[in-house]
């Protein structure tokens, strides 16, 4: 029945059919208001990423294929341009018996109708080519001078090397290793005399360096030297030949003296110095660093005319040689720095003695702490008269204890028993023929090395093992260290009891962003390839007169770079290196631009944790770390590490990089006490000779033990008055087993920074 006022509704069955809808009048734009701001997944997610598809990341890469060839030949073609400064070629003979002058002369005549030469007071020799319309600066640096030719190394754009038939020598093989470990510029091996060489030999000889070659410089060609098509070709290739980067000097402005006046009346001395800017613009505001000497301001740079102008430009004619005398009356203008932009010489903090919570002594109380004598207990036998206790030597004073005491009295009384070893050898050793050979000999030095060597070799057998003293006790001979609970996972506060040099030193936020920052900011000033004089004021009158021992370079500071911290440089020692280096021992750096003496500390390399084991030698087979004070220097920089010897020549010891100047860098030094089982029990042990008296035992008890078969354990007591003690361990202990402690402290460099090593 249908009630009265209610429509009834027609529902369309599961059979009904359903029409096309229609699209007519549709466009994108309704589309976008139908979809509501809604967007598809896999769009949304590709743009996110910033994904392309496979046509536009091939296009892509064709692009910047392109863009990167691009620069290489812009490059090229500025090299020894007119607004870039002459291609810097250092020629390097690899044998005593190669007479580099004679290979520069020959590279003069080679095309003297194109040619245009000029020698200046240094040695430089400037060639300028019509043909090439390029410039060259050819320097010779002195092979028997490492550091005149590792200054040479560093600015130079391109390095010959003169090969020869014989093998280099011991000292042409030092000077390569440096050069490839500190800046190995764009490197063209030549060969000469396989003319005179019938074509059998000719070919022997030639495969014989080729064969050399191949352990250094892997895919070089050899070319020949002989002439003068050759000689041309050799000039052409210096031209055209792809520049090899070098981080630290890329980075920087340098510049080669070609000319040097000093005035002792101005400024406390002012040394002009000439030459063409290269790498990087020149800035008067900032600082300039001198190789061996320091940093110093500028007060005045001066722009010049060029004085090796083009041969095709009507001022000189081809084929001409002269030597010239440079001038300083064609400045064109000058450019002098602002006080409020000029970079300050300060490198040190100046700290204020009411800042922070400890109170240090002043210069004054420490003087006066050192001159007055300190009255010292001795611990002595019962009855013992004050005459004999004054012939009782102490044993190392804890209280004044410096961060090197790993080998204590033991070193001591080895060191002389050695001594007494070697004399009884060589009065039992027959006297040899040759009267000079104990001339060269010096016996001191033979005995410090055999030392060295033994320390070194327990150390290796037996790491950071100390033996307890007897006559002092162990709570105040070792109050400065702690124990840990865990080496890598244990707290250790950065800034808990610096030393009083942390007062005088600066630290970054965040040294990579601040490296970042510094070398990606656009430079102003110069322009490479200008001529200049810069006006160095405050400079002693002792550096104008070493200024021609070796090439005289000057490079600017990156801002920041003036400043002293704690520099931290990864290191590997040499395999011609056999001798130990010891931490603290005095060595040369060269980083980058500087070189300076200094005395590091040595830790592991690892990126484990925030703390680093202390290294009490140079490790052989790894790398590691040495820390000192030292201005920053921003990475990329390498590093080559040299010890004087007595004889004045430099042993090469290691090389590496820069890492970072961090003072926050926790170098943590373990000494390892043991102990021997006297009893064993099931889970306990008598334990002696860790300590002997029963104060020490009770000031250690809460440090865990550990053997070296890996059980671990601690004390429980003391057992009576002479250094005997219970332990419990999770396991019982083997009869061969030694019981272990370890104790941690803190150690920091030294402040031995020195920039002054004169050539």
């Amino acid at each position: 029945m249908v009630l009265k006022g209610k429509q009834i509704v027609h529902r369309p069955g599961p059979l009904k059919q359903s029409n096309k809808a229609h699209k007519s009048g549709r466009s994108r734009d309704k589309g976008k208001q139908h979809d509501k701001g809604k967007v598809d997944v896999k769009t949304l997610s590709r743009h996110k990423k910033h994904e392309l598809n496979r046509l536009d990341r091939k296009n892509k890469l064709n692009q910047i294929r392109k863009a990167k060839r691009e620069e290489v030949v812009m490059q090229k073609r500025g090299l020894g341009g007119v607004n870039s400064p002459p291609i810097l070629t250092v020629i390097l003979p690899l044998n005593d018996s190669i007479d580099a002058e004679k290979f520069l002369d020959d590279m003069k005549n080679c095309d003297s109708d194109n040619l245009f030469v000029i020698n200046n007071k240094f040695g430089h020799c400037h060639i300028s080519s019509s043909r090439l319309k390029q410039r060259f600066t050819f320097i010779i640096p002195n092979t028997k001078d490492l550091i005149s030719v590792m200054d040479a190394m560093k600015v130079a754009d391109v390095l010959v090397l003169i090969h020869s038939s014989d093998p280099p020598d011991d000292n042409q093989n030092m000077l390569l290793s440096v050069i490839i470990a500190h800046a190995l510029p764009t490197t063209i091996h030549v060969v000469q005399g396989l003319e005179k060489l019938n074509p059998k030999k000719k070919a022997e000889c030639r495969k014989h360096i080729l064969k050399t070659l191949e352990k250094r410089f892997p895919d070089e060609k050899l070319h020949s030297a002989d002439t003068k098509q050759e000689f041309q070709l050799l000039l052409r290739q210096i031209g055209c030949q792809k520049q090899r980067p070098v981080g630290f000097r890329d980075a920087r402005f340098h510049l080669l003296a070609e000319n040097i006046e000093y005035d002792p009346t101005l400024n406390n001395g002012t040394l002009k110095v000439s030459g063409y800017v290269r790498g990087k613009p020149l800035n008067v505001n900032g600082l300039v660093h001198i190789p061996g000497w320091g940093d110093f301001q500028m007060s005045q740079v001066d722009y010049e005319s060029d004085p090796h102008p083009f041969a095709n430009k009507g001022k000189p004619k081809a084929g001409v040689h002269k030597d010239v005398e440079m001038a300083s009356d064609n400045v064109l203008f000058s450019n002098k720095p602002n006080p409020s932009e000029q970079e300050s010489l300060q490198s040190e903090v100046i700290p204020d003695p009411m800042e922070g919570e400890q109170t240090w002594p002043t210069e004054e109380e420490l003087n006066a702490a050192m001159l007055t004598p300190k009255k010292r207990v001795k611990k002595v036998a019962e009855g013992t008269s004050d005459y004999q206790a004054s012939w009782i030597l102490n044993s190392d004073d804890d209280a004044s204890e410096s961060s090197e005491d790993e080998n204590y009295d033991e070193d001591q009384s080895e060191s002389e028993a050695v001594g007494d070893v070697e004399m009884d050898d060589m009065e039992s050793v027959p006297e040899l023929k040759d009267e000079n050979y104990d001339k060269q000999l010096d016996l001191d030095e033979e005995k410090k090395m055999l030392v060295r060597f033994k320390e070194e070799r327990l150390n290796q057998m037996f790491p950071d093992e100390l033996d307890t003293p007897i006559d002092i006790s162990a709570r105040v001979r070792f109050q400065r260290y702690r124990g840990l609970e865990s080496f890598k996972k244990s707290v250790w506060d950065p800034l808990e009891n610096l030393p009083p040099d942390y007062a005088r030193i600066y630290m970054f936020g965040s040294f990579k962003q601040t490296k970042k920052k510094v070398l990606t900011e656009e430079k102003e000033g110069a322009m490479p390839g200008l001529y200049v004089t810069m006006h160095i004021i405050n400079v002693p009158q002792s550096l104008y007169e070493n200024t021609e021992k070796s090439p005289f370079v000057v490079y600017a500071l990156l801002p920041h770079e003036q400043k002293m911290s704690v520099v931290n440089v990864i290191i590997r020692k040499q395999t011609s290196c056999q001798t130990p280096v010891k931490s603290k021992d005095t060595l040369i750096f060269h980083i980058g631009y500087r070189r300076f003496t200094c005395q590091p500390i040595f830790s592991e390399h690892n990126h484990i944790g925030d703390k680093f084991k202390y290294e009490r030698f140079l490790p052989h087979d790894e790398p590691a770390v040495a820390s000192f004070y030292a201005p920053v220097i921003f990475p990329p920089a390498s590093v080559t590490v040299f010890r004087q010897c007595q004889d004045g020549s430099h042993e090469l010891i290691a090389t590496g990089s820069v890492m970072d100047a961090n003072p926050k860098r926790i170098i943590i030094k373990r000494i390892v006490l043991s102990g021997h089982p006297f009893k064993i029990f099931k889970r306990s042990a008598v334990v002696r000779y860790m300590f002997f008296n029963k104060e020490d035992i009770n000031w250690f008890k809460k440090i865990k033990l550990r053997t070296k078969c890996g059980n671990i354990g601690n004390i429980v007591q003391s057992l009576g008055s002479h250094g005997h003690m219970k332990c419990v361990f999770e396991k019982q202990l083997q009869s061969q087993d030694v019981v272990l402690m370890y104790l941690y402290k803190r150690v920091f460099p030294k402040w031995t920074y020195d920039p002054y090593i004169p050539t």
